[in-house]
């Protein structure tokens, strides 16, 4: 692969039994080949065509990949899956092997948050669900509907996903704090005087200013119960929660005993500690919370997205123009 226009051989394995728009079909492959026209592109619709197709592969694009699996693989160079968690892979890589996590989620999930703020700041949840069996539940939204302009938004975790919630949030007129690990790197483009990047020896300070907070955080040690009791007691009655990083960042015990009580206004949550939510999970039953299955991301354009994002990442680690 020292020669940009050495045929690479890539195999793909994206199947998924549940979400149509995640399965990688022909036309992906075709829109692949136009980003890199010296890809060529095997498609494997099950485990064992995949398995078959590892020892000429010089990358794979991937769901899952299990560890004994290098060894079939002798030419590989780059594992990439579409998944921006860096929990996703379980595996230890050879050290010529690069991975690549997919950084082209933030726009969709960005909409998806717009969406469930909006849905309940504005009380249309709260209709649809809590009130429906209410005549004319004027009185009842009173209390709930509040104006999304000129609020604060918290957002654990200002990252690629973290930046496009707060770029689409901030035509709202809106005030942004986002939550790094460092303040080294610049803050984004959109960032007005009023908003502003914070540490978490901060973090309770801001909650407590805070009119909706959003995590958008990834799944390891540092980020769990980041959420946790005393945090959740600090906010306002008004306050309402999204989570779209990982479920491992709010405690959830917690965050149903102060929606029972009413301490909080409402959560909307797409991931949760344990995936699928079991059935007799306690969130299941709780007052003013609502659930994606992990769905925030579900996109008809996903996979294109993807292709583009690989490509991308593909020509700065090839050296490519």
């Amino acid at each position: 692969m020292n020669n940009h226009t050495d045929l690479i051989t890539n195999a793909v394995y994206l199947r998924h039994h549940d979400v149509e728009c995640w399965n990688f079909r022909a036309h992906h492959a075709q829109h692949l080949q136009r980003c890199l026209p010296n890809q060529r592109v095997l498609i494997c619709e099950n485990e064992k065509a995949f398995v078959a197709a590892l020892p000429e592969a010089d990358c794979v694009m991937v769901w899952t990949f299990k560890q004994e699996w290098f060894e079939l693989a002798p030419r590989l160079r780059v594992l990439s899956t579409p998944s921006a968690g860096r929990d996703y892979f379980l595996v230890e890589p050879p050290p010529q092997v690069r991975l690549m996590y997919g950084a082209f989620h933030g726009c969709i999930i960005a909409e998806t948050v717009v969406g469930m703020i909006l849905a309940m700041t504005r009380g249309l949840l709260a209709s649809a669900t809590t009130l429906a069996d209410q005549p004319w539940p004027r009185q009842e939204l009173c209390s709930i509907i509040r104006p999304l302009r000129g609020s604060h938004v918290v957002i654990l975790g200002l990252g690629n996903v973290g930046e496009w919630i707060g770029r689409m949030l901030k035509p709202f007129g809106v005030r942004i704090s986002g939550l790094r690990r460092s303040l080294h790197r610049k803050p984004p483009a959109w960032f007005t005087p009023d908003d502003r990047l914070f540490l978490e020896d901060d973090l309770d300070a801001v909650l407590q200013t805070a009119d909706h907070v959003v995590l958008a955080l990834p799944g390891n040690e540092d980020t769990n119960g980041i959420l946790n009791s005393r945090r959740i007691n600090l906010l306002a009655s008004h306050v309402t929660i999204c989570n779209v990083g990982r479920g491992n960042a709010i405690e959830e015990m917690p965050l149903y005993a102060a929606l029972s009580a009413g301490r909080i206004a409402g959560a909307f949550l797409d991931v949760f500690s344990t995936e699928p939510l079991p059935e007799n999970s306690i969130l299941r039953r709780c007052p003013n919370l609502w659930r994606l299955p992990h769905a925030s991301a579900i996109s008809e354009q996903y996979l294109d997205l993807y292709v583009e994002d690989f490509a991308q990442q593909w020509k700065e680690w090839a050296g490519m123009p």
